[in-house]
């Protein structure tokens, strides 16, 4: 129904970010969307019911704006002390988030593969992904005639009229947010 693998990654992104940058398309000075987390989850297919099978949290050391903005912290409850402590390279958490995908169809909410992308050229590093191997789940509901305006990855289960129970900008909640909107869709699509 959907044409999905027998096996996909979902995964979402938070990256730096300063109040108005979204409005300023990070345009203002040194604002660079540098990845901060990166989480993913990997689920089956075959039954429709998106059962989670692994997961996978990173966190990024931004090279650009290495400390934090109090915004960013207040929206993603990503303190400066995680990212000390936790942190890796972006060289190191991009490779291990494909390695971890083992070549699987990976899918994101809106353009999260190309800003993993366009972090790697930033820092001139190689981007591992093959060509297509990132997409934008936005599409498959667009396919499926959910209105997706206004939704975001930590709300997308409201176009189903379902109250998100999950923290939005978390990286993990909002790849698991995306599972539980698959699920709502195969089973409106199962009903009519």
């Amino acid at each position: 129904m959907l044409g999905f693998p027998k096996e996909i990654v979902i995964f979402d992104t938070e990256y730096t970010s300063w109040e108005g940058a979204m409005a300023r398309n990070w345009s203002g000075p040194n604002e660079y969307r540098e990845i901060v987390q990166i989480g993913a989850i990997r689920v089956e297919t075959n039954t429709l019911e998106f059962t989670e099978l692994d997961s996978l949290m990173l966190y990024v050391k931004p090279i650009k704006n290495p400390i934090l903005s109090d915004y960013f912290k207040d929206l993603t409850g990503i303190s400066q002390e995680i990212v000390e402590e936790e942190g890796t390279s972006l060289s190191e958490a991009v490779q291990k988030f494909y390695d971890w995908t083992d070549g699987a169809t990976c899918f994101s909410w809106g353009l999260d593969g190309k800003d993993i992308e366009d972090n790697c050229a930033l820092i001139n590093i190689p981007f591992p992904f093959a060509e297509g191997q990132c997409k934008n789940m936005k599409d498959i509901f667009v396919e499926q005639g959910i209105k997706t305006e206004g939704y975001m990855s930590s709300t997308l289960v409201e176009a189903f009229g379902i109250k998100k129970i999950r923290r939005g900008h978390d990286g993990l909640d909002d790849a698991r947010t995306i599972a539980d909107a698959l699920r709502l869709l195969a089973k409106q699509k199962r009903i009519s």
